[in-house]
């Protein structure tokens, strides 16, 4: 397998861009490290090269690949709760669950982000190989080797996740993982188990903290990741694994730790709601450069009110029975519009100009300048750890600590919400609702689904025997009349998008694991297919 440089790419763009003639072309083994990281300065633009690979732009060209943050909407447009309303060519493939399945259209199905992770892993392995030696202090060095550590674990854990069998908690896990690659050699090799890549994610996660714990080093903003981020994506990793006493307890550090703190006007603002990384609950996020932004890649061009063709033509919905669930006294609740076609109701979504409505269409994301070119995005928030610690004690069976652990975000969501006191999976389904609520459109339905070996189910369909309309949310201005209220609003807008053979896949089934793209076949012959 080819391990492409990206990292110099990275830095190139700071003064005027990086063809992708140059990625196609250099390898890591025709750079000269030693001059790279001669300073600790070059290494920690080393480091800057990381953390735009969360949302650079694909060099292709093609739409809707702007690096892990586009990725983000897959994870959700392949579960229920976020709902495709309107026939449109970037996601409905994706939540038709086809594009994880094609193996050959490089632009068009998984070889992006197949790619997309492994080049995270060829970056930090350069600059863990070579850190060590550049000038500098060595809290500095420290800093780089540590993030780099933490990004190569969460490289692997995005693709172990995806193309590989879920970890089954108390297995061996034999079965096959992904390629573990942690030095710059480009040599082929076979794909190691699933249980050798999460005790190589866990090597990795544990030597960042060692390194960050100690340091004295404020980040120049949120897209930096420090030790209470490490320890965050630690908290993911064991959840995944269904380590979860171990799980619920590394949340809890960050929580206590991080100084991070839940904000009264999260979902009430209208100022760049869930676009600002000042935001007190916000861990880990990107933030917004101009001169990165892509029309069409970024994730506001597909989740907010950004004024570009998808957002005005394909409203993003959630899923009316999840929606049922919010109490009125939620304040998120109003941040999803059931009635947004009613002429008559008072309660009106923000919109770019010219767009289309749809009811329980999302206004969670929300840009104060419509025409804005890119706006910061979250990747990991104070609320996710806490619903890591509720989960983890729950399925532990520690009631009592799950409940205590849950109530302060679900008491400062809806002021009426009282301490649960329910146990089992009475309180675990309590806990994985405001899981759904609380964390939609930011990455984690689809892979919670399946770490849970859960099916996806997107609801009842129409009773159309019953004289109830499939498709009855096809209007701007106008409220459907036969809407069968025990039917989920998936596929009843535009004509069924999404296709009825879509609505239910049943757990650990081959189509939960993404193939191997077929460029990684043909030239790594030690890597072996998943199912077809």
């Amino acid at each position: 397998m080819k391990q492409y440089i990206l990292f110099l790419c990275a830095i190139v763009v700071l003064s005027g861009g990086c063809s992708e003639d140059f990625l196609e072309t250099k390898s890591t083994q025709e750079v000269d490290q030693s001059q790279m990281f001669e300073t600790t300065t070059g290494g920690l633009m080393a480091v800057n090269g990381l953390h735009k690979l969360m949302y650079t732009p694909s060099l292709s060209g093609w739409y809707a690949q702007g690096g892990y943050e586009t990725y983000m909407i897959w994870m959700d447009m392949m579960g229920e709760d976020l709902v495709f309303t309107i026939a449109n060519t970037q996601f409905q493939s994706v939540a038709r669950w086809e594009w994880h399945r094609d193996t050959g259209h490089r632009y068009l199905s998984i070889d992006y982000y197949y790619r997309l992770f492994y080049y995270f892993i060829s970056n930090a392995n350069m600059i863990i190989d070579n850190i060590d030696q550049a000038t500098g202090t060595q809290s500095e060095r420290d800093y780089i080797k540590g993030q780099a550590l933490a990004y190569r674990a969460f490289a692997y854990h995005q693709l172990v996740q995806c193309w590989a069998e879920r970890y089954k908690s108390g297995g061996g896990n034999t079965q096959l993982g992904v390629i573990i690659r942690t030095t710059s050699s480009t040599d082929n090799l076979p794909r190691s188990s699933v249980e050798d890549v999460y005790t190589q994610i866990h090597t990795d996660l544990d030597n960042a903290i060692a390194l960050l714990e100690p340091l004295n080093v404020r980040r120049e903003n949120k897209s930096h990741i420090d030790v209470h981020v490490a320890r965050g994506l630690k908290a993911r990793v064991l959840l995944a694994q269904g380590r979860w006493e171990e799980a619920a307890r590394t949340a809890r550090e960050v929580v206590d730790k991080a100084g991070a703190k839940l904000q009264a006007d999260t979902y009430t603002t209208l100022n760049n709601r869930m676009s600002d990384q000042t935001n007190t609950e916000w861990l880990w996020g990107k933030k917004a450069q101009e001169d990165q932004a892509g029309s069409l890649r970024d994730f506001h061009s597909f989740m907010s009110n950004m004024n570009v063709s998808f957002n005005r033509n394909t409203p993003r919905a959630i899923y009316n029975l999840l929606y049922n669930r919010i109490t009125d006294t939620d304040v998120r609740k109003k941040i999803w519009f059931p009635r947004a076609q009613d002429p008559e109701s008072d309660s009106k979504p923000i919109i770019p100009t010219g767009g289309n409505i749809r009811n329980y269409m999302a206004n969670k994301f929300v840009l104060s300048n419509e025409n804005a070119k890119c706006a910061d995005v979250p990747f990991m928030r104070l609320p996710e750890m806490i619903l890591i610690e509720a989960e983890g004690y729950a399925r532990a069976g520690r009631f009592t600590e799950a409940a205590e652990a849950l109530y302060p975000l679900a008491h400062q969501r809806d002021p009426e919400y009282v301490r649960s006191d329910k146990t089992g999976d009475e309180l675990i389904d309590e806990i994985m609702f405001q899981r759904r609520v609380e964390l939609w459109g930011e990455g984690f339905r689809f892979l919670d689904l399946k770490r849970l070996n859960l099916p996806l189910d997107r609801g009842p369909a129409p009773r159309t025997e019953l004289g109830y309309s499939y498709d009855p949310w096809n209007s701007n201005t106008k409220m459907p009349v036969n809407v069968d209220p025990e039917a989920s609003n998936y596929n009843m807008y535009d004509a069924h998008p999404m296709g009825e053979n879509n609505r239910h896949k049943a757990a650990g089934i081959k189509e939960w694991q993404w193939l191997f793209p077929q460029s990684e076949i043909d030239v790594n012959l030690l890597c072996e297919q998943n199912p077809l």
